[in-house]
């Protein structure tokens, strides 16, 4: 089998032949070059108004360069990609954009796009754009890295073994949630950027949302789009399995609300907490005691944990395989350095 991080020979030679032509020349508004292609500072500023305008707090100075230098970088690692998988033949097309970008839109009417598109200061084209650009780079690494992962029975007994006392589990609780919070976050990570500004935003979102899932639309999908707990959405809101202890810890009132439900149940009212607005939905109950591996649910549980250490190392490999591949100039940081020298020489 093929390592998966070693670049094809055909995508290698596309790399070494772009990196070999002579790099654009720099304008006033080129923030990096990635091989053959500029990325504009005027692109970089409209993210970071973006997210200025999530945060709703201007940071200092020097948040500001760093906030820019980071949201660079990834649009860095994002070229250095789209360039790999344009290589590779991979780039996604108008069909399976056009799909993803039905699903997006499936929930908004045409005036709540319309408004979205207003808020958030994109058009049509800049989340087609979007769509295609993180479809073609879950394409890329399903190639490279994640088709071709493999975990042996041996390694997850192997874990087991090391591990036991872990699956020593007190009576616990599978739950799903979905947070709405009653102030602005600047890291919001749901699939929809949704993100309520106020107390009584919240209150409408989290009634409305809880309409829709009590009419029998999926809780996990729900969650995914519009839930505000950046650690869960993308994962459907899952807390996965909670002692009585962790339950109590999130807040009494959502320890209650949870024990109070039947398997396959969503509490009918949101439950209000420090950290704002729950939704809640009970998915499992398990008993206590010590699960053995010979447990479906143990040895699913160590082959995902298995799989996603692996998958993170490689996706991570594979970036920096890519990157040795590629020609980047960072003018933005240039800049920033040369600025700061001046200011220091000045004194």
């Amino acid at each position: 089998m093929r390592n998966p991080v070693a670049l094809t020979h055909v995508g290698l030679v596309a790399l070494l032949f772009s990196s070999c032509q002579p790099a654009p020349k720099p304008g006033p508004d080129t923030a990096a070059i990635v091989n053959q292609t500029s990325i504009k500072n005027s692109e970089v500023e409209k993210i970071y108004r973006n997210r200025l305008k999530q945060a709703g707090q201007t940071p200092s100075p020097e948040e500001a360069s760093t906030l820019r230098l980071n949201i660079l970088t990834q649009m860095v690692n994002d070229e250095m990609l789209m360039q790999r998988a344009a290589a590779d033949k991979l780039i996604a097309s108008d069909d399976e954009v056009n799909v993803k970008f039905t699903e997006f839109k499936k929930d908004y009417t045409e005036e709540q796009f319309q408004q979205f598109l207003k808020d958030q200061g994109v058009t049509v084209d800049d989340i087609k754009k979007e769509i295609r650009k993180s479809a073609t780079i879950e394409k890329l690494y399903n190639k490279e890295i994640t088709s071709k992962i493999s975990v042996s029975d041996g390694e997850i007994t192997d874990y087991f073994s090391k591990n036991r006392a872990n699956y020593n589990l007190p009576e616990s609780w599978h739950v799903l949630h979905l947070l709405v919070t009653p102030f602005p976050d600047p890291q919001i990570a749901n699939a929809r950027n949704d993100d309520a500004k106020s107390d009584e935003a919240a209150r409408q979102k989290v009634t409305g949302l809880l309409k829709r899932i009590l009419s029998g639309e999926d809780f996990a999908v729900i969650a995914r789009d519009y839930s505000e707990d950046s650690s869960s959405a993308q994962a459907g809101g899952d807390l996965r399995l909670l002692s009585l202890q962790q339950l109590d810890a999130i807040d009494p009132r959502f320890r209650q609300a949870v024990q109070s439900l039947k398997v396959g149940e969503t509490f009918a009212s949101p439950v209000p907490t420090k950290y704002g607005y729950h939704l809640v939905k009970l998915i499992e109950k398990e008993a206590g005691g010590q699960h053995e591996l010979t447990d479906p649910k143990v040895q699913a549980d160590i082959r995902q944990i298995i799989f996603n250490r692996k998958e993170t190392l490689l996706k991570t490999a594979y970036l920096e395989a890519v990157r040795n591949q590629t020609v980047v100039k960072n003018l933005l940081a240039q800049k920033i350095l040369s600025d700061a020298a001046g200011a220091g020489a000045s004194k």
